[in-house]
């Protein structure tokens, strides 16, 4: 007597033999494809974008939605923080001035990171 993973069955207690072996991968459940991941949710800020984007090292000028300034866009430096996670500075040229921002991946995204030093004469 005895039971494969082919789905033979034999004797008493085929279900709970059927339960054991899909628990370690031999039955009927081990056939599933895995779920495709997630897409990455498009960044709707240009700035984000332009951190996010692994193409870049140079300048853009970009239009902000919500003020509808165009601003220049450099970027600074790219670096792996101390958590591991890899950042990006990013200078942006207002019409009243200039401001680094951080970005930092998180996951399959990336969110603007608080900056450790602050950096006299810019905004």
């Amino acid at each position: 007597m005895g039971m494969g993973c082919s789905g033979q069955r034999f004797g008493a207690g085929v279900v709970h033999i059927l339960l054991l072996l899909s628990l370690v991968g031999c039955g009927p459940m081990a056939d599933r494809t895995p779920a495709a991941a997630p897409e990455p949710m498009r960044i709707m800020d240009p700035v984000v974008a332009f951190a996010a984007d692994p193409s870049v090292n140079g300048e853009a000028q970009v239009v902000l939605p919500d003020t509808g300034e165009t601003v220049r866009l450099r970027m600074v430096r790219q670096y792996a923080a101390a958590s591991g996670r890899e950042c990006r500075e990013v200078r942006v040229a207002y019409r009243s001035g200039e401001q680094n921002r951080l970005f930092c991946r998180a996951g399959t995204g990336w969110i603007e990171a608080r900056q450790l030093l602050s950096q006299p004469g810019i905004r």
